[in-house]
C-alpha cells in the first residue's frame, strides 16, 4: 500500500470515529421533529398538517441559524488545531452570546409573522391549528439555538459523546411530555398541538442547561465569565461575519424546501400532509450525511490550524465515501420500502399512498443530497464559505423552484412535481460544490489558508 493510500485510510477512519458520535446526535435532533409528527398523526390530517407548516417556518430560521453558528466550529476547531487555550476559551464565551442573540432574532421574526399568516396561503383550519403551536415553539428556539452553539463548540475539540448523550435525555423527555399533554393522560386535559408545544419547549431548556453545562467545564470557563460586561463584540462580529454566509447558504436550501410546503397546501391538505412525512423522513436520513459534514469540517479546520493542510484533500475525499455509501443505502430502503416507512407515520387512507410516491423521489436524490452536504462540510473547515453561498442560491432558487413551479402546476404532475424541481436543484449543487472543494484541495492550498490568531479565520 502506497503512502497516499496509508494516508487516505487514516484520515478516513480518524474522521469515521469523530463522525459516528455526531451523526448519531444529528439523528436525535431530528427525533425532537419525529417525536411530535408521530404522536400528532396520531390525533389527526388537520394537527399533522399544522405542525407540517408550522415546521417549514420553524424549520427554515432554525437551520438558517445553525449555519451562523457554524463558524463556532470554525474558529474552535482552528484555535485547537493551533493549541491556543486561550483563544479556545474565548470561543465559547462569544459563543454562547451569539447563539442567544441568534435565537432571539428568529423568535423574534415566527412572533412578527404571527398575525399575518395568511400571506402564506394556506387553509384557514390549517392556519388556526397552527398559530398557538407556533406562538410557543418559535420562543424555544432561543434555547434551542442556544445548545447548538454549545454542542458545537464541543464537537469542534473532539468531545461529541457527552453532548449527543445529553440530547437523547432531552428526546425522551420530550416524549414523556407529549404522550400526556397531547393526549390527556394521568388526569391532564388533551391539549393536542398546545401540548406538544409545551413538550418540545420544555425539553429544549434541559437540552441547553446540560450541553451549555458541559460546554463550560471542557472550555474551564466559569459561569461569570458569561456576564454581559465580558462580551468581547469583536470576536461575535467575527464569528458572525464567517458564519452569515453560511446561514445564507443553509437559507437557500432550506428555504427551498419550505417554499415547497407552501406549494403543497396550494394544492390541497392531503399533499401537505404526505409532505410532512416525506420531509420528516427525508431530513431524518439527511443528518446521516451531515454528521459526516460536520466531523469532516472539524477535521479540515484543525488539519489548518495545526499546518497540516497537505491532509486536507485526503480527509475530503474519504469524507465524500463514507456520505456516498450511507446515502446510497438510504436510497434503496425508500425505494423498496417506502410505503411501509410511510405508514409509520400516518394510517391515513388518502395520505398514505402519495406519502409513498413521493419517498420514491426522495430516494432518487439520496446520493446528490448526501454528497453536496458533505462537499459544504469540507469547504467550511477550510473557511471557504462565499462562493459555496452563491452556489445554494442559484441551485436552489434559479434552478430547482422554478423546476418546481413548472412541473408541479404548468405540466401537471402536482405533489411529485415540487419534489422532482427540489431533486433537480440538488443534483446541481452536489456537482457544483464537488468541484469547488477539488479546485480549493488542488495541490498549493498550503500557500492559500493561514490561520488568524487575531480573528480565528483563515484567509
Amino acid at each position: 500500500m502506497s503512502s497516499r493510500q496509508q494516508r487516505f485510510f487514516f484520515e478516513l477512519r480518524a474522521t469515521l470515529a469523530l463522525a459516528v458520535p455526531m451523526m448519531i446526535g444529528q439523528f436525535g435532533q431530528m427525533l425532537m421533529g419525529i417525536t411530535d409528527t408521530v404522536v400528532l398523526g396520531r390525533v389527526g390530517v388537520v394537527p399533522l398538517a399544522a405542525v407540517g407548516f408550522s415546521n417549514t417556518l420553524l424549520g427554515t430560521l432554525y437551520v438558517a441559524g445553525i449555519g451562523i453558528l457554524n463558524s463556532i466550529g470554525i474558529f474552535a476547531a482552528q484555535a485547537h488545531g493551533a493549541k491556543w487555550e486561550n483563544a479556545t476559551a474565548g470561543v465559547m464565551r462569544s459563543a454562547f452570546w451569539l447563539s442567544c442573540l441568534t435565537g432571539a432574532a428568529c423568535s423574534a421574526i415566527i412572533v412578527l409573522l404571527l398575525p399575518i399568516l395568511s400571506i402564506f396561503g394556506q387553509p384557514l383550519v390549517i392556519e388556526a391549528a397552527a398559530r398557538p403551536y407556533l406562538a410557543i415553539v418559535g420562543f424555544s428556539l432561543i434555547p434551542a439555538l442556544g445548545s447548538v452553539g454549545a454542542k458545537t463548540f464541543c464537537e469542534a475539540l473532539g468531545k461529541p459523546v457527552a453532548p449527543t448523550v445529553i440530547l437523547y435525555l432531552g428526546v425522551l423527555l420530550n416524549l414523556a411530555l407529549n404522550l400526556p399533554l397531547v393526549f390527556g393522560w394521568m388526569g391532564l386535559p388533551a391539549l393536542g398541538l398546545l401540548g406538544s408545544a409545551i413538550a418540545t419547549f420544555s425539553s429544549r431548556v434541559f437540552v441547553l442547561a446540560g450541553t451549555l453545562a458541559y460546554a463550560l467545564v471542557l472550555s474551564r470557563v466559569k459561569w461569570p465569565a458569561l456576564a454581559p460586561s465580558k462580551i468581547d463584540w469583536r470576536q461575535i462580529m467575527d464569528l458572525f461575519r464567517l458564519g452569515l454566509p453560511i446561514g445564507l447558504q443553509y437559507f437557500a436550501e432550506v428555504a427551498a424546501f419550505s417554499f415547497g410546503a407552501v406549494m403543497m397546501g396550494w394544492i390541497g391538505t392531503v399533499a401537505l400532509a404526505s409532505h410532512q412525512v416525506v420531509l420528516t423522513c427525508a431530513a431524518t436520513t439527511f443528518m446521516f450525511p451531515l454528521g459526516i459534514s460536520t466531523a469532516a469540517a472539524v477535521r479540515m479546520g484543525q488539519a489548518v490550524g495545526s499546518q497540516r493542510v497537505s491532509s486536507v484533500r485526503s480527509i475530503a475525499t474519504g469524507a465524500i465515501a463514507i456520505s456516498a455509501m450511507i446515502s446510497s443505502g438510504f436510497a434503496v430502503l425508500y425505494l423498496i420500502a417506502g410505503r411501509e416507512i410511510s405508514s409509520w407515520f400516518t394510517a391515513d387512507s388518502a395520505v398514505l399512498p402519495l406519502a409513498t410516491r413521493l419517498l420514491t423521489v426522495v430516494g432518487i436524490f439520496q446520493l446528490a443530497d448526501g454528497v453536496q452536504v458533505t462537499a459544504a462540510g469540507c469547504l467550511r473547515g477550510l473557511a471557504d464559505v462565499r462562493i459555496p453561498m452563491f452556489i445554494g442560491l442559484g441551485c436552489y432558487w434559479a434552478i430547482a423552484m422554478p423546476t418546481a413551479l413548472i412541473t408541479a402546476f404548468a405540466m401537471g404532475f402536482g405533489a411529485i412535481g415540487v419534489w422532482a424541481g427540489l431533486a433537480t436543484g440538488l443534483f446541481v449543487a452536489a456537482t457544483a460544490l464537488t468541484l469547488r472543494l477539488r479546485a480549493m484541495t488542488s495541490p498549493g492550498i498550503g500557500d492559500r489558508f493561514v490561520f488568524s490568531r487575531t480573528a480565528g479565520e483563515t484567509t
